[in-house]
């Protein structure tokens, strides 16, 4: 029995060794990226060298189109995301909140001039690029320097919500992230299950098959971000790394992929994976419609600030040459390269076998 209870409290001491450890662990890693950077959140309106360059408070507007009208956003493209689609129609104004409500829906009728179907998950998003037929219209792009969202998430199963900066040239290959990066300020992939965690990802070179990076971070802030309450995002972005917040709190900074140095536009949506696996790894569920609001998307408040010194290393599009021809001439010879040596190395055990062989039947015959 004694030795029984020695075992016993041996094994708890294992484990409770062991989750220390792991905490201890975690606790370095997150303090090596905290010291790398300065994840201080900018006290925007107080240092010299910011001034505010967007601020769309929403709950000033009256409804969509009033918001369409004054404000430089506009719906993402329309037509088919992955399994769902993205649809004008979905975009819609809450009155009673002051947001603009970006609404999910599966629908057997539904009547769009754009849309070539009329079944299927319809949702959207809206973003701030300029687009096929609105060239007059006013867009906002930026590089560099503290972009924030006050949104409620979506907490349906199948479905997630985002803010992200996109580039127009994220698909050229060769200059790293420093071309155009994907940030993913944060993806709300996380309702079933973890409720207290928040992505972050980080997406360059062209989303090709061959040169395509990325890399991403979970954080459990240590609260439930699907609480129905709004929500602060943001990102602060220098010349020299980037640095991601939740409530303003300082979640992951990183300088992966040499960090983007031109212009890029805004964009809050919403994507569907029914049944599927979403960011992150995480099993989203099935979708399913509902009337309590679980599968809309509530944005309050978008406000974006600059720093006059960040905007000396701002680079045009331009500045960077699409190497993907280059480097897919160095494959097609390496590869080349490769299948000659791998030849010449089958030639090679070739000769040696025959020539084993001929050794062995000369000494046979002797």
């Amino acid at each position: 029995m004694k030795r029984n209870c020695v075992r016993l409290f041996a094994g708890i001491m294992t484990v409770i060794m062991a989750v220390s450890t792991l905490l201890a662990l975690s606790a370095c890693y997150r303090r090596e990226w905290e010291e790398k950077y300065d994840t201080s959140l900018p006290s925007l309106l107080e240092k010299d060298g910011w001034r505010i360059t967007l601020s769309d408070e929403f709950n000033k507007f009256s409804s969509i189109e009033d918001v369409y009208e004054k404000t430089c956003w506009r719906p993402s493209p329309h037509g088919k995301r992955k399994e769902e689609y993205w649809c004008d129609q979905m975009i819609d104004f809450d009155k009673e909140i002051g947001a603009v409500v970006i609404r999910t829906e599966r629908k057997n009728n539904h009547v769009c001039d754009v849309c070539d179907v009329n079944e299927g998950i319809f949702t959207g998003g809206i973003e701030t690029a300029s687009k096929e037929g609105h060239s007059n219209r006013r867009i906002f792009e930026q590089a560099y320097g503290y972009f924030e969202a006050e949104v409620k998430v979506p907490t349906a199963p199948g479905m997630w919500s985002a803010f992200w900066l996109q580039s127009y040239s994220v698909g050229k290959i060769g200059n790293k992230g420093r071309d155009g990066t994907e940030i993913d300020i944060y993806e709300s992939s996380f309702s079933r299950r973890n409720k207290t965690k928040t992505g972050n990802a980080l997406h360059w070179d062209a989303y090709d098959s061959v040169y395509y990076k990325y890399v991403d971070h979970v954080t459990d802030v240590g609260i439930n971000l699907y609480d129905g309450l709004l929500h602060t995002y943001s990102l602060l972005w220098t010349p020299n790394y980037y640095v991601f917040y939740v409530d303003r709190k300082p979640v992951w900074a990183t300088d992966a992929g040499g960090v983007s140095t031109v212009k890029e536009y805004l964009r809050l949506t919403v994507e569907v994976r029914d049944g599927k696996i979403g960011p992150y790894g995480q099993s989203l569920g099935k979708y399913e419609n509902a009337s309590d609001g679980s599968t809309d998307f509530y944005i309050s408040r978008v406000s974006v600030w600059q720093n006059a010194e960040y905007e000396e290393s701002i680079c045009s599009n331009e500045s960077y040459v699409d190497m993907k021809s280059t480097y897919d001439k160095a494959v097609a010879a390496s590869v080349a390269t490769g299948v000659f040596i791998a030849l010449a190395i089958i030639l090679l055990f070739v000769l040696i076998i025959k020539r084993c062989y001929a050794v062995n039947k000369f000494n046979k015959n002797n």
